[in-house]
């Protein structure tokens, strides 16, 4: 519901649902590995090795995701940058 009502937030907010900005990118990405991951834990021929590399792979994309793309300071959501001051 969160993500259906977020575009259409969108889509008054901005003029469309879905923009190709870095932030809404990497969260579809985010996404699709946890989908990804349900998946896997609930098909027992994929348990195990299998879904440890893809809890892994999630965890490193939150993480460039939380840090990585709100630091860049490009695209819609380019509220959370870091400025660098010289003295």
């Amino acid at each position: 519901m969160g993500i259906l009502s977020g575009a259409v937030w969108a889509n008054e907010a901005w003029g469309s649902y879905w923009n190709w900005d870095p932030k809404e990118t990497w969260a579809f990405i985010t996404w699709t590995i946890f989908a990804i991951y349900l998946h896997i834990r609930t098909n027992p021929n994929l348990e195990g090795v299998n879904s440890a590399i893809v809890a892994s792979l999630g965890f490193l994309i939150i993480w460039i995701c939380y840090l990585g793309v709100n630091l860049l300071g490009i695209g819609l959501h380019s509220y959370g940058t870091f400025t660098l001051t010289s003295n």
